[in-house]
């Protein structure tokens, strides 16, 4: 998601390009350099997904599910691809589920913040963006011993142990206080406090305060594969709906490890792998643009193919590197993998 300058983005927003390293433009980098050293407000997403703008009141007529309280992602995806490429440069990010954010100003009805979790250069807090008021609460969630991290690209929170009673859909990345654990269920909690339901095999147990499990690259490929077939939408960061650079960050995020947000940004962490032939499953691999900035990302999956999210007019995919133009653009990879 790279914010361009004008003739560039009006082309990839005829054309449904992913664009998938957005930088700070001056109005971003002036707001920066007033922004307080003091550490700002905590809030919490209290929606299933909360969408970020670049600029408040944005949104259209036709975005009004996404910003919503309850948010309704499946209806707001449901989009025509024109209506799509509309929002590419007008959308910044999206938090998940209980995500913590950072409160940088307010206008109207509307709040911009920093999404702790998500690293940019950008700001120290998070990325930054608006969304409205109405999604964020100030209650902060329970203290748990052990958090359920959900893995599928979606999995809904029920009122009852039967998993009966729909309350809420919530996206892969979502991490949920644990109160109990069944063979079949797992009671958690829910911001404000409230107790819900989840299925076991959506999620996976995790006791707060220690190490993950060491990343490979099966486990990497294996949850890159589960949101083959989700639409592409610029910003995108859920089990909704993902750019290229949301695709892999929430990839990894599904596994205890956070990189940063943006794609330009992703392709300095880890090591370098400067050729193809030395690719290993779960490397990122890179793509430059004729100006040679990093415009692409996706997921290294063995036997010359990666998994990515293309662009407006696509869903995540399986393709061979050696297709064009992904083979005249490769810039190599990098490798988180021990």
């Amino acid at each position: 998601m790279r914010r361009a300058a004008l003739p560039v983005l009006a082309l990839a927003m005829l054309a449904g390009v992913c664009l998938c390293a957005p930088g700070a433009g001056a109005s971003e980098s002036a707001s920066l350099a007033q922004a307080p050293a003091a550490r700002p407000p905590a809030r919490w997403v209290r929606v299933s997904v909360a969408t970020l703008w670049v600029t408040p009141r944005e949104a259209r007529r036709i975005d009004a599910p996404a910003s919503a309280v309850p948010a309704d992602l499946r209806t707001w995806v449901a989009m025509t691809i024109s209506q799509k490429r509309w929002l590419v440069g007008r959308l910044e990010t999206q938090a998940l589920y209980g995500a913590k954010v950072y409160l940088l100003g307010t206008s109207g009805s509307w709040s911009r913040v920093a999404v702790a979790g998500q690293p940019t250069p950008r700001s120290r807090w998070g990325y930054p963006g608006w969304l409205p008021t109405r999604q964020l609460t100030d209650v902060e969630p329970a203290a748990a011993t052990s958090v359920a991290l959900v893995l599928s690209p979606t999995a809904w929170l029920y009122e009852t142990k039967a998993l009966t009673g729909r309350v809420l859909e919530v996206s892969c990345g979502t991490r949920l206080p644990v109160v109990s654990v069944d063979d079949d269920t797992v009671e958690v909690l829910q911001v404000g406090g409230a107790h819900a339901f989840v299925r076991r095999a959506a999620v996976v147990l995790h006791e707060t305060g220690a190490a993950w499990p060491a990343l490979t690259g099966a486990r990497l490929v294996k949850q890159a594969r589960r949101f083959i077939g989700r639409p592409y939408i610029w910003a995108g960061t859920s089990g909704f709906c993902l750019d290229c650079s949301g695709f892999t960050h929430l990839v990894y995020r599904a596994l205890g490890v956070t990189i940063p947000r943006d794609a330009g940004d992703q392709a300095t962490v880890g090591r370098r792998i400067a050729t193809r032939s030395a690719l290993r499953s779960g490397d990122l691999v890179f793509f430059r643009s004729s100006s040679g900035a990093i415009h692409h990302v996706g997921l290294y999956a063995g036997d010359g193919r990666m998994i990515h999210a293309p662009n407006s007019g696509g869903s995540v995919r399986s393709e061979a590197l050696a297709n064009e133009p992904y083979r005249s653009e490769f810039a190599g990879g990098r490798r988180l993998t021990p």
